[in-house]
């Protein structure tokens, strides 16, 4: 059922003009119920892909709308207002004869439909491919999971990043854990908070403006201290 993704070179390239913006963003996954039934899913490329939007998608909160097929009336109120606030959608998960439908459908809703290339499944990479060069005609954007979080990241606010509540999602990120699931007073490093996340948590809070080093961490290893040190320092 699963197979390895076309590269990049194998894939039309997208025609759309517009710029992908997390605060316009909706996250639609289709059919992961059909997906997760599959043994071999849990291991597979696809589901590293949609995990870490979805975990990206959770740190910006930006809306995520699972169509299942024993939910589908719910899934299509919720997904309706949310895009009704938001124009742009980004499409990933299993793309049957039924999803494609709905995305024609959606295509009159929004201009701004973007599939991520390497988050879908079709019945063949062949299939793949073919799909993609017949929506990138109707000028529908396409993207895969690395540029699409790039850009979630590099278009999310400032004020967003470096709030109390964008720094705590941003290392419940990191930790690959549930926001809630951190005791403000426990040391991180228990919680395994390692070198290289806190050289990307730096990273991204200095590129929006936070004066903060490595060695921050060492003087304020819990999440309470972190936090009084970020918010104030603004």
């Amino acid at each position: 059922m699963f197979y390895s993704f076309p590269k990049k070179i194998q894939l039309q390239a997208s025609l759309a003009k517009w710029a992908l913006s997390s605060t316009d963003s909706v996250l639609l996954i289709l059919g992961l119920d059909e997906l997760q039934q599959d043994q071999n899913f849990e291991h597979s490329e696809l589901n590293q892909h949609l995990t870490s939007l979805v975990k990206k998608a959770k740190t910006l909160e930006i809306p995520i709308v699972s169509l299942n097929t024993n939910e589908l009336m719910n899934g299509m109120m919720f997904l309706g207002e949310q895009v009704s606030l938001r124009k742009q959608l980004i499409v990933t998960g299993k793309i049957t004869a039924q999803a494609k439908q709905l995305i024609e459908y959606l295509g009159s809703v929004t201009e701004n439909i973007c599939v991520i290339n390497d988050a879908i499944l079709l019945s063949n990479i062949e299939q793949h491919i073919q799909w993609i060069e017949s929506i990138s005609k109707q000028k529908y954007h396409h993207t895969n999971t690395y540029t699409l979080l790039r850009l979630w990241t590099l278009s999310a606010p400032k004020e967003f990043i470096l709030s109390s509540k964008g720094i705590l999602l941003s290392i419940a990120e990191a930790l690959d854990i549930e926001a809630l699931e951190i005791d403000p007073t426990i040391d991180l490093k228990n919680y395994g908070l390692d070198s290289v996340s806190i050289v990307s948590l730096v990273g991204l809070w200095r590129a929006n403006g936070a004066n903060i080093q490595y060695e921050d961490f060492t003087k304020y290893p819990t999440l309470e201290k972190l936090l009084a040190y970020l918010v104030n320092r603004q």
